[in-house]
């Protein structure tokens, strides 16, 4: 079971009353439900009653033997938007595009497991409109009629994904298997929660990707065997794998992880949440804490510099140097600790 809208799907019905609506074959110049959406699939329509002004816009799901369609959803009605219980006569039955989801942006049908978001892949020569024409295969991919489109995937939810089904069943597809990458490049393929099934060509081929707030902001879409015969695909979710940039202030409510180095730029880094007071700066295994407010402790051979002004005490203690809360600079021999005058007068010369 598929979500698919098609052109050129036009049949007519006697039905009567409120029920699933029994198909009469199609209108001359147009092609079946059964030929145009398939069997069991999920389709928009719209009934119109020719010489009764009865009209229903909504979401049908097909039968298996594409005899009979069950109005699953009303969109919108002559019968104030509820379902139209339909006078006798003929009326046409036809797929369509309602208003409703072209009026919301970008507007996407929930895809489930069950009823994935059905995208039919074909392949032909490329094109001028082809963003890769000249680069690459010569050939390049269409999908449900357009040639190789950027598009936006849309699941952030991590417990309620959305599924996109690339159906490869057409015969121009052979040799042509359908895959996702970081890259336009393909250095770099993507695998977490995309399925295959059958050989490209051939019926019941397809690639399946379940989208979730975990898949990556980027996708792909490559032959695996050619190159650059695809495109780009954005998703919604929170998973960047490009550069980002921020140009006002970036505020986390949470942890923040950096897993290679991190450069700042520009001012001072200031930390008011952490109560013990300290920044931990990670070296390998171990954690050494300076102080925001308190003692510094360094660890390491790193120089530690101290301001000339502005200093009313410092005291470090140690085997061999003590410098007094009163600033006086005394060094030890030996563990013991004992004043020197001349040292003591050169750092005050100094300073």
């Amino acid at each position: 079971m598929a979500f698919i809208v098609n052109d050129r799907v036009k049949e007519t019905t006697t039905t009567t009353g409120t029920g699933a609506v029994t198909l009469a074959g199609a209108v001359t110049g147009f092609e079946t439900f059964g030929t145009g959406i398939g069997a069991s699939n999920v389709t928009y329509y719209t009934i119109a009653h020719q010489t009764a002004n009865e009209w229903e816009v909504g979401v049908g799901t097909l039968n298996a033997g594409s005899t009979t369609l069950t109005r699953t959803q009303i969109i919108s009605s002559s019968n104030s938007d509820a379902a139209v219980s339909f006078a006798a006569g003929t009326k046409d039955i036809f797929c369509t595009l309602p208003a409703s989801k072209v009026s919301v942006p970008q507007a996407e049908v929930y895809g489930s497991s069950s009823n994935p978001i059905l995208i039919n892949v074909t392949v032909a020569a490329k094109s001028a409109y082809h963003p890769y024409n000249g680069t690459g295969s010569s050939n390049g991919y269409l999908l449900n009629g357009m040639e190789s489109p950027a598009f936006n995937f849309t699941g952030a939810d991590a417990s309620n994904r959305y599924y996109y089904k690339f159906d490869q069943s057409n015969s121009s597809n052979t040799g042509h298997p359908l895959l996702f990458y970081l890259e336009a490049a393909k250095t770099t393929a993507y695998t977490t929660n995309v399925t295959t099934s059958g050989t490209p060509g051939q019926a019941g081929a397809y690639t399946q990707i379940l989208v979730d707030v975990n898949t990556p902001s980027v996708l792909y879409y490559q032959c695996s065997a050619h190159a650059y015969m695809g495109n780009f695909v954005k998703n919604t979710g929170s998973n960047f794998n490009g550069a980002v940039s921020v140009t006002g202030n970036l505020t986390t409510t949470g942890s923040a992880t950096v897993g290679g180095d991190l450069t700042i730029t520009g001012d001072d880094i200031v930390m008011t949440t952490n109560t013990a007071g300290h920044l931990l700066v990670a070296d390998g295994n171990n954690y050494n804490p300076a102080a925001v407010s308190g003692d510094a402790t360094l660890a390491g051979t790193g120089a530690l510099t101290l301001a000339n002004s502005g200093v009313t005490a410092a005291s470090y203690t140690n085997t061999s140097l003590t410098v007094d809360a009163k600033g006086r600079l005394t060094a030890a021999s030996s563990g013991t600790a004992g004043a020197s005058a001349g040292f003591a007068i050169a750092m005050a010369v100094a300073l």
